[in-house]
């Protein structure tokens, strides 16, 4: 029996929730609340399967599959029971397609039938689950950031780009719509659970918005808008929007400035802030934990789950000052954070190559008291690995690390470590040089030209290079894919970029 055929008979939290009206039993698992208090004791794992950052990571809608994709630009599929209760969970797929750049996106179908995943290579990529081979290609003007699943057509998915455009495609007919454009770039595009035919837009210029698909040439309204109408400017722009499970509220993420939940029902919205939050340098995801509950990553490393207010004025915004709860643990930038009600589990990836899963009990491989490394100021002596393995680069952490420091002095994390490799720091590492580098090592085609850029959307700045040859392009894939003549050709690579 095929992989999707498997996840297709399963029965999940998610297909309760999408049946609920008709007249479905909830799930009991929903009865159990995952953060119950405050100093519930939390134990985490790292899985390990990636060899460069982990940029996206979903559920399968039954909850018995993980997707992640990331700078490796392989898109694999795990067993949640494996992540779950394996001590080493190795991925049971790898799809045969890899992208030419950075992953940012992945969803699965409704009846986990087909993966897709969408990033930096302006290719949105449908694969088959049961033989693991792509089926069809999708192109965009500029990088995707964001893949969605319709949850009443299974044929229909949507993505948003950089190029400012939000588009429908149909897999039956191989054809694609744009139902969304603007001016600004678009980095998430979701359908709203109980009515497929509103979306909610999330761009860089104009903020969170809601459209009809029955009629788009505008917005239904724009959440938050003041009475200046300059929502959502500069630093404010909305970088992700998640649905709650019953369509009626949106928990959102804002460049520069705190998250922010909005209920459509009665107008009211709550900002949570924390003293320890910051989202400055990568676009990072959202989720709802449970109705009351909500989470996102932070540049601190750190997790943040707050409380939604159950008492809201209508109309009226709140503000909620503190975290209810900070999970500790990862050792760079938290990207995504993810929840399974089914399995009581939480996922989260980001900067580092790990997936880390967060649960309620304690079992092989768990642990709850994570060492953190120091945080430095600058690189490590040395280049950024670009080889095929699962252990951290640390030159990548030094380099994340610089950026959310600003070039300030070092700054020593909460807890301890006795790895010299962490703390040792080069005395002449030119920062502009392992730049290069770093741009160098992930690649993608642009209009007749290469576009070098780094693991983050948001720090993906095109540094547009002219490239005479045509066929570059080829010769990245082929001199990368030979271990050895790889290594010297990028060592030849690093050499022009930095002339």
């Amino acid at each position: 029996m095929g992989v999707g055929r498997r996840c297709a008979r399963g029965r999940s939290v998610g297909a309760h929730v999408s049946q609920r009206e008709l007249g479905c039993a909830e799930h009991p698992s929903l009865a159990l609340p995952f953060l119950p208090s405050s100093d519930t004791p939390i134990y985490q794992k790292d899985v390990k399967g990636h060899f460069g950052c982990v940029n996206a990571i979903e559920a399968s809608l039954d909850e018995n599959y993980l997707a992640s994709g990331g700078d490796d630009r392989r898109v694999l599929m795990w067993s949640v029971a494996s992540v779950q209760a394996d001590e080493q969970p190795k991925p049971i797929a790898i799809m045969r397609q890899t992208h030419y750049s950075n992953i940012f996106s992945v969803a699965f179908s409704n009846k986990c039938e087909r993966l897709y995943s969408a990033g930096n290579d302006t290719s949105l990529l449908v694969h088959d689950i049961s033989t693991l081979c792509m089926l069809q290609r999708f192109k965009a003007d500029e990088a995707i950031y964001n893949v969605a699943t319709n949850p009443i057509d299974d044929t229909v998915i949507m993505s948003a780009s950089e190029d400012g455009r939000v588009r429908l495609y149909d897999l039956r007919a191989g054809e694609e719509t744009i139902a969304v454009r603007n001016q600004g770039t678009m980095y998430c595009a979701q359908f709203n659970p109980r009515q497929a035919n509103l979306i909610s837009v999330c761009n860089g210029r104009d903020g969170l918005s809601i459209h009809d698909c029955r009629k788009l040439d505008r917005p239904c309204f724009r959440l938050g808008e003041p009475s200046d109408g300059h929502w959502n400017r500069g630093p404010n722009s909305v970088m992700y929007g998640q649905w709650s499970d019953d369509g009626d509220a949106i928990f959102a993420t804002r460049s520069q400035s705190s998250p922010i939940y909005y209920n459509l029902n009665d107008g009211s919205s709550v900002e949570f802030n924390d003293s320890g939050y910051l989202n400055s340098c990568t676009v990072k995801s959202c989720s709802f934990i449970s109705h009351d509950l909500v989470m996102t990553g932070s540049d601190d490393w750190n997790i943040y789950v707050w409380k939604i207010p159950q008492i809201r004025p209508r109309g009226q915004r709140q503000m909620v000052d503190e975290a209810y709860r900070i999970l500790k643990g990862h050792r760079s930038i938290v990207n995504h954070a993810r929840y399974s009600a089914h399995n009581r589990m939480l996922f989260s990836s980001g900067v580092e190559k790990i997936i880390k899963v967060w649960s309620g009990l304690e079992l092989r491989g768990y642990y709850n008291n994570p060492v953190r490394r120091s945080m430095l100021s600058r690189p490590l002596t040395g280049e950024p690995r670009n080889d095929d393995s699962t252990e951290e680069d640390l030159n990548m952490l030094a380099f994340f690390d610089l950026l959310t420091t600003n070039g300030g002095e070092d700054e020593i994390a909460d807890m301890d470590e006795d790895d010299d490799d962490d703390t040792h720091m080069g005395d002449n590492t030119d920062d502009d040089n392992w730049l290069a580098f770093a741009r160098i090592r992930s690649q993608a085609p642009h209009q007749g030209s290469t576009m070098y850029v780094i693991s983050s959307p948001e720090l993906s700045e095109a540094e547009l290079l002219s490239v005479d040859n045509p066929s570059e392009h080829d010769e990245w894939e082929n001199a990368a894919s030979s271990s050895n003549d790889g290594e010297l050709w990028i060592d030849s690579q690093l050499q022009k970029g930095v002339q």
